[in-house]
C-alpha cells in the first residue's frame, strides 16, 4: 500500500484489458545512440512498441540512457498518467516497464521515479485505487520491491 493505493508488482506480460489506463512503450530506442554504434553514419535503430488491449493508453516519452534528465522524464510521465487516470475516473492503472528496460534505463531509476510519483499522487488520490507495476525482468521486480520498501527514503518528504 502506498497511502490508500494498493500497489502490485508482477513479472512478465500481463493482460491489461481490465486496467482502466496503461502506460507502455511507443518507439523506445533499443539502448543505442542516434548515431549508431560509435556514431557510425548509416547505422539502423531498433525500437520497442508494446501492444495494448486497454481502453486508455498513455506512452512513455522517448528516453534513453544518454538523457541526463531521464529520471525527471519518468517521474513526470508517471505523474501525468496518474492525473489523466483521475480525470477519467479510472480505478486501476498499469505501468509497463519493458520499453524502459530495453532502452537500458537503470532499473532502480525507473522504479524509484515511478514509486516517488505514486507516493506523491497518493496524498490526493480520489479515483485511483490500484496500481499494477509490470516488469519484464527479475531485476526490475527487485528494484520495485526495494523502492516500495524504502519509499520514505526515496520520496524526499
Amino acid at each position: 500500500m502506498v497511502g490508500n493505493i494498493t500497489v502490485s508488482i508482477s513479472l512478465g506480460r500481463a493482460d491489461d484489458t481490465a486496467l482502466g489506463l496503461v502506460v507502455k512503450a511507443k518507439d523506445i530506442e533499443l539502448g543505442t545512440n542516434k548515431g549508431g554504434v560509435g556514431g557510425a553514419i548509416g547505422a539502423f535503430g531498433i525500437t520497442i512498441q508494446e501492444a495494448s488491449s486497454s481502453e486508455n493508453v498513455e506512452h512513455w516519452p522517448r528516453v534513453s540512457m544518454t538523457d541526463p534528465d531521464r529520471r525527471t522524464t519518468i517521474y513526470d510521465a508517471t505523474s501525468k498518467a496518474l492525473r489523466t487516470a483521475e480525470g477519467l475516473d479510472v480505478k486501476e492503472v498499469g505501468f509497463f516497464t519493458m520499453g524502459l528496460e530495453v532502452g537500458r534505463i537503470p532499473t532502480w531509476e525507473t522504479a524509484e521515479e515511478i514509486v516517488r510519483a505514486v507516493h506523491a499522487h497518493a496524498k490526493n488520490a480520489e479515483s485511483v485505487e490500484r496500481i499494477a507495476l509490470v516488469a519484464s525482468s527479475p531485476t526490475q521486480v527487485s528494484s520495485f520491491q526495494y523502492a516500495l520498501d524504502n519509499i520514505q527514503t526515496i520520496s524526499y518528504g
